[in-house]
C-alpha cells in the first residue's frame, strides 16, 4: 500500500478505544525476563516490529520463548547462550539496539549487532564508551560511533562508570538493566539526561521485579551488588504514545473520547502530553484505567516538550491549526530519532502552507488555516500517526508509506478507522 487518504470526522464523535500495550514496557520487561532465572509470562504484550526485533534477537541467543495472542513466556535465561557467534539484527529498533548492546556483553562468544540503514545512523558512541568503562570488548565494523558492532567480551566488572546520557536516556536505561548481574555499580552522569520519564520507567520496573536502585545524589544512580531479578508474571500497561494520536484527535475536532487500558498513575513520559492538551483549553477526567478527553479548542502556547518527545510531532500539528505563534522547546533528541525529525515536520508543515522555524532545540510554529497535502513519512512512524490526526479535520489528507506504523502500533488504521460511523480510510 503506497499511501491512506484520512477521512475527516463529518462531526465530534464520543466514543471508547482499547489502547495497545506499551511498547517500551515490553521490550523492558523482555530484557529484565532474560535475567530472571525461572519462566516469566508476561501477559498482554504489544506485538510490533520493535518488539519482535527483541525477541527475534533473545531467540537468536538461544532463549526458548513463546509468543501467544495473550501473553509471552520466556523459558529461559541468559545462562543459556553457548559460546558461538551470534548475528543479531535489530532491525530499525533504538531499544532493542542499545538494550541488547548491555546484555551481550554479559554473554559468551561473538556477536555481531546490525539493523536497519535508518538504525546504522542512530548514534550509540557513549554507550559503547560506557561499557568499555567495564571492561566490555567492543570493535566497530565500520564507522565509529555507528553499527556494526562485535561484541567479545562475557562478563562486566561494576565498580562506577561515567555517562554521557545527553543524546538517548536507553543509554542510562541500558546500563541500569544489566546492572543486578555486576559485582555493584555506580551510575555517574555527565550533564543532563534526555527524556528523563523513560529512566523512571527503568527503575519503576527494576523495583517491580525486586530491584534496589538508590540515588544518593541528582545525577547519580547505584545498584548493590547481590541482587537478581524475581518476577513470575507481569502485566504490561497500555501505551500513552500511542493514546496521544487520539487525544490530539478529539481536541482538534471537539470530540469526546474515553481510551481505555491507561494507568493514570503511569510513570510513562507521554502522559505529560495530557497536561499540554489541558493547557490548549481541552478537558481531561481520570477514570478507572481509562483517560476521558472532552475536545474544547487548540489554543497557541508555548511547551517544553523534552521530557515527552514523542509527541512533538502531535503537538505541532495540532500548532498548526492553532489562531496563533506556538513555540515548542526540547526537541534537540528529534534530530536523532527515526529520522531528522524538526527536519521533517517544517518540511511537510510547509506543504500544507504553515510556516515554521526551529532552533537546535526549538521548533516555532505559525499557525492558522492549514490546508490538506500528501505528507511523507521519511520511514518513521510517529511523522504518519501524527500527521493522520490533521486528516481527521481536514479532507484530502495522504499519509504516504502508511505501514510505517507497524513499528509500534500495527492496529493504527483500523483503530482510526472505528471512530467512523460509515467512512473508511481511502486505500491509494
Amino acid at each position: 500500500m503506497r499511501a491512506i487518504e484520512v477521512m475527516p470526522f463529518k462531526a465530534p464523535v464520543t466514543k471508547s478505544i482499547i489502547v495497545p500495550a506499551s511498547k517500551s514496557y515490553t521490550n523492558r520487561a523482555l530484557l529484565m525476563a532474560a535475567l530472571t532465572q525461572e519462566d516469566v509470562h508476561l501477559y498482554h504484550p504489544l506485538y510490533c516490529e520493535d518488539t519482535q526485533a527483541m525477541i527475534s534477537c533473545l531467540r537468536a541467543l538461544g532463549l526458548r520463548i513463546e509468543t501467544l495472542p495473550e501473553k509471552i513466556i520466556i523459558y529461559d535465561d541468559i545462562s543459556v547462550v553457548q559460546p558461538n557467534t551470534y548475528q543479531l539484527y535489530a532491525h530499525d529498533s533504538g531499544t532493542t539496539l542499545r538494550f541488547l548492546l548491555a546484555l551481550v556483553c554479559l554473554v559468551p562468544g561473538t556477536k555481531v549487532l546490525e539493523g536497519s540503514a535508518g538504525l546504522s545512523t542512530r548514534p550509540v558512541q557513549d554507550l559503547v564508551k560506557a561499557l568499555q568503562q567495564l571492561g566490555a570488548e567492543i570493535h566497530y565494523l565500520d564507522k565509529v560511533g555507528q553499527l556494526p558492532l562485535r561484541v567479545t567480551s562475557s562478563h562486566l566488572l561494576g565498580g562506577e562508570v561515567r555517562l554521557d546520557a545527553s543524546v538517548s536516556s536507553q543509554y542510562l536505561s541500558s546500563l541500569l538493566m544489566i546492572a543486578p548481574y555486576l559485582a555493584g555499580l555506580k551510575i555517574s552522569l555527565l550533564g543532563k539526561t534526555a527524556s528523563k520519564p523513560y529512566v523512571e520507567m527503568s527503575i519503576n520496573t527494576m523495583r517491580d521485579w525486586g530491584i534496589k536502585v538508590q540515588t544518593p545524589a541528582e545525577g547519580v544512580y547505584e545498584i548493590p551488588a547481590g541482587q537478581r531479578y524475581q518476577k513470575k508474571e507481569y502485566m504490561i500497561e497500555g501505551d500513552y504514545s500511542s493514546a496521544g494520536y487520539f487525544f490530539a484527535i478529539a481536541a482538534l475536532t471537539q470530540s469526546t473520547l474515553t481510551l481505555k487500558n491507561l494507568n493514570p498513575n503511569s510513570v510513562q513520559a507521554d502522559r505529560n502530553f495530557l497536561k499540554l492538551l489541558a493547557q490548549m483549553g481541552n478537558e481531561i477526567t481520570v477514570g478507572e484505567n481509562a483517560i476521558t478527553i472532552r475536545g474544547k479548542q487548540i489554543l497557541p502556547g508555548c511547551f517544553n516538550m523534552e521530557d515527552c518527545p514523542d509527541q512533538v510531532q502531535t503537538m505541532a500539528v495540532l500548532a498548526a491549526f492553532a489562531n496563533g505563534i506556538t513555540k515548542i522547546s526540547g526537541v534537540r533528541s528529534l534530530r536523532v530519532k527515526e529520522t531528522e525529525r524538526v527536519y521533517a515536520l517544517k518540511s511537510e508543515l510547509a506543504k500544507m502552507g504553515i510556516k515554521t522555524e526551529d532552533t537546535e532545540d526549538s521548533l516555532t510554529i505559525y499557525g492558522g488555516q492549514p490546508h490538506a497535502a500528501a505528507i511523507d513519512t521519511y520511514g518513521d512512524h510517529r511523522m504518519a500517526m501524527a500527521f493522520a490526526v490533521a486528516g481527521a479535520k481536514l479532507a484530502g489528507m495522504k499519509i504516504n508509506q502508511p505501514h510505517v506504523v507497524n513499528k509500534t502500533f500495527p492496529a493504527f488504521w483500523e483503530t482510526l478507522d472505528s471512530l467512523h460511523d460509515v467512512a473508511k480510510q481511502a486505500k491509494l
